[in-house]
């Protein structure tokens, strides 16, 4: 045997090192809610938000991603159509053209908007503040936006692309979930319409109230033959923990619900997750990185 030959080795090293872009996010965050109670409407600590996800997201991807706000336009859809503006998207650097950019003299260099052909963007994430049954309805409507360009599929030698790849991916991404939604089930179960959404993933929340440990929340979707029971509300469980939303039958022996799971290694897992969606390696149901996991009780803290 050779002992010299290496392993994975849990908790992996530098696992807490990575969570310390979750903690700058977080940080960023709670400084621009302070100072956005001074204003009349308190809407900066969410342009924050956007800005520090992208920041964070685009010196994560490997370089041919780009992370930019902005416009997906497709030459399928006419002058009359309203564009609509996302708050992450994730396209091909090396070979998208930028149609035009759009800067905003009061943003951060992170605040700028492309204008991305359709056939570049890779992926498209909607970032909100705090979790509730409003921001969760508000993020998938806005996703649904990109429904006209997700419902077909251009031929590999299409000259003139109109539509999303077929490999193309969607979520949500929220920085704060409180204890006024902690066991609201219809916050929970409005991710069963992500469903419509080609390649819906989703979504993470950053950071959950009353927990000892920086845990981030895992959101996903479920498919059963068999219908799923909601394991939310008082006596049953939180929104805060482990908890599993009551299924909706889409098709015949198709039930969807949304499951939701916290740990440390939850913002590694997503991040890793997105890469591997990203490159076409994901698998359900196996971790597509180590790369980041470790959580205080194993690192004997």
């Amino acid at each position: 045997m050779d002992e010299h030959k290496l392993s994975v080795t849990l908790p992996v090293q530098g696992w807490r090192q990575f969570l310390t872009a979750r903690t700058q996010m977080l940080d960023s965050f709670d400084r621009a809610r302070e100072q956005a109670k001074a204003h009349e409407v308190e809407v900066f600590h969410g342009r924050v938000a956007e800005a520090e996800f992208r920041k964070w997201l685009g010196a994560f991807l490997p370089k041919r991603y780009g992370v930019t706000a902005g416009y997906v336009i497709s030459q399928g859809l006419g002058s009359s159509e309203k564009a609509p503006h996302f708050d992450v998207i994730i396209y091909d650097q090396l070979e998208a053209p930028v149609l035009w950019i759009e800067d905003s003299p009061d943003a951060s260099p992170q605040g700028r908007s492309l204008a991305i052909p359709v056939e570049y963007v890779k992926g498209v994430i909607e970032v909100k503040s705090s979790l509730s049954s409003t921001s969760a309805k508000d993020g998938l409507d806005h996703l649904a936006d990109l429904l006209p360009v997700m419902r077909g599929q251009d031929a590999p030698d299409e000259r003139y692309k109109l539509y999303l790849p077929p490999k193309f991916i969607c979520g949500l991404a929220f920085f704060d979930a409180g204890v006024e939604a902690e066991f609201s089930e219809g916050t929970l179960s409005k991710f069963n319409s992500g469903i419509r959404l080609r390649g819906f993933f989703g979504g993470i929340v950053l950071r959950g109230a009353g927990h000892a440990v920086p845990a981030s929340g895992r959101i996903s979707l479920l498919r059963s033959l068999t219908p799923i029971e909601s394991t939310i509300g008082p006596g049953k469980g939180s929104l805060l923990h482990f908890c599993m939303t009551k299924s909706v039958e889409v098709a015949e022996d198709v039930h969807i619900g949304t499951m939701m799971m916290w740990n440390e290694a939850a913002f590694s897992q997503f991040a890793f997750d997105l890469v591997a969606l990203l490159q076409g390696t994901y698998e359900v149901g196996r971790l597509s990185s180590f790369y980041g996991m470790g959580t205080s009780r194993s690192d004997g803290s």
